[in-house]
């Protein structure tokens, strides 16, 4: 007898890839290689038929019983009798990711600074008013430099002027991750990156040693402790280096290109030396250590294979490249272009063994594993609900990109209900009305927050410009698959 009636999904999107095609689930991901005859007999189900019932045993009795299987498992086959909605399960509240800003400062004066103003003495009504305007007359020129930064609310305005949010004390660092240690254990997860950032962490690193030396791996607080922190470099010392390696802190060192003007010091003066010596005794003591480097419009004519070069000769074996935040930038460029223009250096850094990533690269990376999202609780975005950004003064946002505040880490799991951050975690899952149908719709969470804020005022609107520049170099990701590289199901013989 047959067994119940199976279907081809309708969120099956299929890639061509010459001998064979790229088939993903897409909400769920699983992502795999099909060659001619595996696709034939998917192709078999696009109306509903009958399988053998051996089909269904623990023991397929052959090769293409295996594949179906495979293809069921991935949700790409289903039963019509099941009318479930083909979405991964609901990961619910979960926090995985605490960032503690441990300095609203820093010593260099980036031209393209998301932050912008950095703790100047400026008036927040001024701003806000600039804000506005900018939103009325010329949304698609607004920019964000070292003058004019991408935030977009009074509250973010006071915390960034507000001189007594300017250094996270180690006492008080230590208690912001005990409190969110605590809610993230309430909130289901199992294991949490702790991210020093800043402004410049490094003026602060008597927070960062005592929430190291406090915390360790978690091993006593009931939760894995993971570490990262982007740094400038130029503060590091053999004693720092050391102690990072110790607690196998993962070391993000923003370096542009060696022939880029547009990360000077404060004083203007070419801030290459003191990066390359941070860089080299992070090489010293072993430190996991990527690069990190930003296609902007101020660096476009610097970003090539140069700063692949320079990850080899430091011994990093990543660059992770920060695609502009600032709407206009593409439509200035163009989205081919600028997908051609991070390609060509991602082969190239192929040929020599480094690995290009960013938010760009983690949807293909989400994309590539089946029902991820549900596990890390976000799709490429941590700041959709997954994230706590904790000011100086115990502030909370979603991001230091993010301009809406959530609430106070004080009010430890009661901040998960505020309205604020429900709001965020809602994107986490159900995306904008825009993006329904999109090939990418299960793992893409759209552009930055804080330049959607600035633009449209809210946090759920879509910049259809950035979206092509994800479909795009999503698609250049899986086009250049090898069979090797992932579940690959052949079923003519070679």
């Amino acid at each position: 007898m047959p067994a119940n009636r199976f279907v081809m999904s309708t969120e099956a999107i299929m890639r061509s890839m010459g001998e064979r095609i790229a088939v993903y689930h897409r909400q769920r991901g699983g992502l795999c290689l099909l060659d001619n005859a595996s696709q034939e007999l998917f192709d078999s189900f696009r109306n509903p038929r009958s399988v053998p019932t051996s089909w269904l045993d623990l023991d397929p009795p052959d090769r293409s019983a295996e594949l179906f299987q495979q293809l069921l498992a991935r949700g790409l086959i289903r039963n019509t009798e099941d009318n479930s909605v083909e979405l991964p399960a609901d990961p619910g509240v979960k926090i995985t990711v605490i960032q503690l800003i441990l300095a609203n400062a820093c010593n260099f004066g980036c031209t393209y600074c998301f932050e912008g103003i950095q703790g100047k003495e400026l008036s927040v009504e001024q701003q806000v008013a600039k804000i506005d305007i900018s939103r009325l007359t010329s949304r698609e020129d607004i920019k964000v430099d070292i003058n004019d930064s991408m935030y977009a609310s009074r509250e973010r305005f006071q915390h960034q002027y507000d001189p007594k949010n300017r250094h996270m004390k180690p006492v008080d660092a230590v208690r912001y991750v005990e409190d969110a240690l605590e809610v993230s254990r309430n909130s289901g997860a199992h294991g949490v990156m702790v991210q020093f950032f800043g402004g410049e962490p490094f003026l602060n690193w008597k927070a960062i040693e005592a929430v190291l030396h406090k915390f360790g791996r978690g091993e006593k607080h009931g939760i894995r402790i993971d570490y990262s922190t982007v740094t400038n470099g130029s503060l590091l010392t053999d004693d720092i280096s050391a102690e990072l390696a110790k607690y196998e802190v993962g070391v993000c060192v923003s370096f542009d290109s060696p022939t880029s003007p547009s990360r000077p010091l404060k004083n203007g003066d070419d801030s290459t030396p003191v990066v390359m010596q941070g860089l080299r005794l992070l090489q010293k003591h072993n430190n996991r250590v990527a690069i990190n480097a930003a296609l902007t419009s101020s660096t476009w004519e610097d970003f090539d294979n140069s700063i692949v070069d320079l990850a080899v000769e430091v011994g990093s074996r990543e660059i992770g490249v920060i695609v502009d935040f600032d709407p206009s930038f593409y439509a200035r460029y163009g989205t081919k272009n600028i997908v051609d223009k991070l390609w060509a250096v991602v082969e190239y850094g192929r040929t020599r063994g480094i690995v290009l990533t960013g938010y760009w690269h983690q949807i293909f990376q989400v994309l590539l594993g089946h029902d991820v999202v549900t596990e890390r609780g976000f799709k490429n975005c941590s700041a959709k609900g997954a994230q706590l950004s904790i000011e100086p003064n115990g502030s909370v946002f979603s991001c230091k990109a993010g301009s809406t505040l959530l609430g106070s880490i004080d009010q430890g799991k009661e901040l998960l209900d505020e309205p604020a951050y429900r709001a965020h975690h809602a994107l986490r899952s159900n995306s904008p009305a825009f993006c329904k149908g999109c090939e990418i719709e299960g793992f893409c969470a759209g552009l930055c927050l804080g330049p959607l804020e600035k633009k449209y005022g809210a946090i759920d609107a879509i910049e259809p410009a950035a979206c092509d520049f994800y479909r795009g170099i999503t698609l250049k990701h899986i086009q250049s698959l090898q069979p090797d590289e992932v579940a690959t199901f052949d079923l003519q013989t070679s």
